[in-house]
């Protein structure tokens, strides 16, 4: 019984076996990779069991003495794919090489200059209409009107209308309010190439005229042109900008609003990532106006009572701003360890020892664990074994 036990045991242990060797089999991860003829690049070699090149004469894969890296080198124009076998899984480079006369009729590399403006706006406003309003002129149109009945000599329908008289009213108004308005736009372009930003909306206004009314369009928003000119030695930029800002203001009983708006039109010189104020402004406004009985309206204290006191404040205060930077692009060797990072991050089941998201440069000392696996110490720990 016990050689039986023996066979079945080892069967058991095959069919256990046999579903996760297919899967690992199955596992193929593809990836691309493009060079030119003289270029070099470098693939962790880490793990690696075994690897197999496709078409031969394309690139030249060499393994340095440390073994950690494969050093892939681009000798032709073509393509051709490399297989890297690991224990759990395979990995296939899809690899194509081009010439420089390809490079150089492709699309040139630019920097890509990011510009973000920034606008500010404090305003705070009061009015107050106190008084006792008295109309500007009156009569001039009858009070009295009746009429005669030539058969019955009496007035019938008599009627008496007090209209247009010196009827005083009496204006007790006062307002007071603050605004704060902040706006951030950003625009993406090409050194040396003209970018425009509009964002805002638009108000229909019905204007009465004529026989039919027009409808008439009031635009409010942020409306940025900007052109940048950086140069990488020096690190600085030139900008030549050109920015609206406009807001909605109260029309002040007319039913009609206006447009509060900031402009700037500048050319700047500053280091990239400097800040630089494009323009601001310190606004400060304030009318008064007096309207009464002529002579008894100027009488100080009781002139109250003849007339209507009117005083309007405004205070506004605003800063456009911009900040450039450069949007560098991520190279191809970058995209790639991120790719691989997410790869692990979606297959981790457990197991951590197993993995390493960070290859560890070459010379470094590894750490036992407990259980036998081995570590790269930490970063932070010094020479004398504190942390």
């Amino acid at each position: 019984m016990k050689p039986l036990f023996v066979t079945l045991s080892a069967m058991l242990f095959v069919a256990i076996l046999m579903p996760a060797g297919d899967a690992a089999a199955q596992r193929v991860q593809r990836r691309e990779l493009e060079m030119i003829v003289g270029e070099q690049t470098s693939i962790s070699a880490l793990n690696v069991e075994s690897y197999s090149e496709g078409r031969g004469g394309v690139v030249d894969v060499r393994v340095p003495s440390d073994g950690e890296h494969f050093i892939i080198v681009a000798l032709n124009p073509g393509a051709t794919t490399l297989l890297l076998i690991y224990s759990d899984r395979q990995v296939q480079y899809r690899i194509r090489v081009r010439s420089e006369d390809e490079e150089a009729q492709g699309i040139q590399e630019r920097d890509n200059i990011r510009l973000d403006f920034y606008f500010m706006q404090l305003a705070e406003t009061y009015g107050h209409n106190i008084g006792v309003n008295w109309p500007s002129s009156f009569g001039g149109e009858a009070f009295f009107s009746s009429t005669l009945d030539l058969l019955v000599p009496d007035f019938t329908n008599a009627t008496a209308v007090i209209t247009n008289q010196p009827l005083p009213r009496l204006d007790l108004l006062q307002s007071s309010g603050w605004a704060r308005v902040m706006r951030q736009a950003a625009v993406i372009t090409a050194n040396g190439h003209q970018a425009s930003f509009n964002s805002g909306e638009e108000i229909n206004l019905v204007v009465a005229g004529g026989v039919t009314g027009q409808l008439q369009k009031i635009s409010v928003g942020s409306n940025i042109s900007v052109t940048p000119r950086y140069d990488r030695e020096t690190g600085r930029v030139e900008l030549q900008v050109t920015a609206e800002v406009s807001n909605l203001t109260d029309g002040r009983g007319t039913g009609v609003p206006g447009r509060l708006v900031s402009t700037v039109d500048t050319l700047v010189n500053l280091e990239m990532g400097q800040a630089v104020i494009l323009g601001g402004l310190l606004a400060e406004s304030q009318t008064m106006e007096q309207s009464g009985l002529p002579g008894l309206s100027q009488i100080p204290i009781i002139g109250v009572l003849f007339g209507t006191n009117t005083t309007h404040r405004e205070y506004a205060q605003n800063v456009v701003f911009i900040v450039p930077t450069v949007v560098d692009v991520v190279s191809q060797q970058a995209r790639q360890r991120i790719s691989d990072a997410f790869d692990v991050y979606w297959d981790y089941t457990g197991g951590l020892h197993d993995l390493q998201l960070i290859d560890m440069p070459a010379g470094v000392p590894s750490v036992a664990h407990p259980d036998g696996r081995s570590e790269a110490p930490s970063e932070t720990s010094t020479g004398d074994g504190e942390e």
